[in-house]
């Protein structure tokens, strides 16, 4: 059976929050509907605002952001504002997506926390890395490797979208993942934010080989060290193997914010001058223009 998530979708809903518009308004179906529950009924969001620090003076408490411990204080403002997820898709599409989605998770309840067989072609191996941010200092922790498949087999089944392997760095020493190496394992099925993402891998087996380098702890640091961090995530640097999505934990006097953080280890400023991205463009044009044969290249 051929299954998609479509929770993934991002041209179910649009929102206008301050949030998204790094992504011009963009949304997953799973952020609206399992994360924030704000579709049709939208949500509300508390702006905290402190008169004084916007005023360039310190806080009276030794703050350095506002938050729910400031309730009560003079200079503390409270603006509630509430958006309204904007539905993309006419009542006869909407009503087919909400069924897709009731599809897909019925087979994934079935199958989540179960060992399953998988199997597929390795598209990139990225590290895998958390950053954690206190008020006073910042730590980047490299937790392994991301091994990413466009599409593969979970179980008996062909799964349509990506779908992400975490391995530890001694998995990575010992097999040496690469990519569009094939490879067969057995692991634990996970959702994580909507992904589906297996882990506690064994049982591997490595069909072909791949190709270019393989991660190592070394490499991995240093190139953190030098990436550019972007608050907006293009599709194109999601897709390049040179682009991380790190997961954030942001720890201030009074909360606890979690969130993604697109790096770019190649440390290119700006995604639009991107030379990695044209670099793999005409890689991608001369593969296509080899497959030809060589009887079609030429005009009659």
């Amino acid at each position: 059976m051929k299954i998609k998530n479509p929770l993934k979708r991002t041209d179910v809903f649009s929102c206008t929050h301050g949030a998204h518009q790094g992504f011009n308004g963009k949304v997953s179906a799973y952020h609206v509907l399992r994360e924030k529950h704000c579709y049709p009924s939208g949500c509300i969001y508390f702006l905290w605002r402190c008169v004084r620090l916007e005023k360039g003076n310190r806080c009276v408490h030794g703050y350095t952001t506002p938050g729910r411990k400031c309730k009560g204080c003079t200079y503390y403002v409270e603006e509630k504002l509430h958006f309204q997820p904007i539905l993309l898709l006419s009542p006869e599409v909407y009503s087919q997506f909400v069924e897709d989605v009731e599809n897909y998770e019925n087979w994934l309840e079935k199958i989540r926390f179960t060992q399953q067989a998988i199997a597929g072609k390795i598209d990139t191996v990225k590290p895998w890395f958390e950053k954690h941010v206190f008020p006073d200092r910042t730590r980047i922790d490299l937790r392994g490797y991301l091994l990413v498949f466009k599409r593969g087999f979970i179980g008996m089944d062909m799964f349509e979208d990506p779908f992400y392997v975490r391995i530890s760095q001694g998995q990575m020493q010992e097999y040496g993942f690469l990519p569009k190496m094939k490879v067969e394992m057995v692991g634990e099925i996970r959702e994580d934010r909507g992904r589906i993402v297996v882990q506690h891998i064994r049982q591997v087996e490595k069909k072909t080989k791949g190709w270019g380098w393989h991660w190592t702890r070394d490499k991995a640091l240093v190139a953190v060290k030098t990436a550019t961090e972007f608050e907006h995530q293009p599709e194109k640097c999601i897709a390049c193997p040179s682009g991380a999505l790190v997961d954030v934990t942001e720890l201030t006097e009074t909360e606890e914010r979690k969130y993604r953080r697109l790096y770019c280890l190649k440390g290119i400023v700006e995604p639009s001058v991107c030379c990695v991205s044209a670099f793999n463009a005409l890689k991608k044009a001369k593969s296509f223009t080899e497959s030809i044969p060589t009887s079609q290249t030429h005009l009659h």
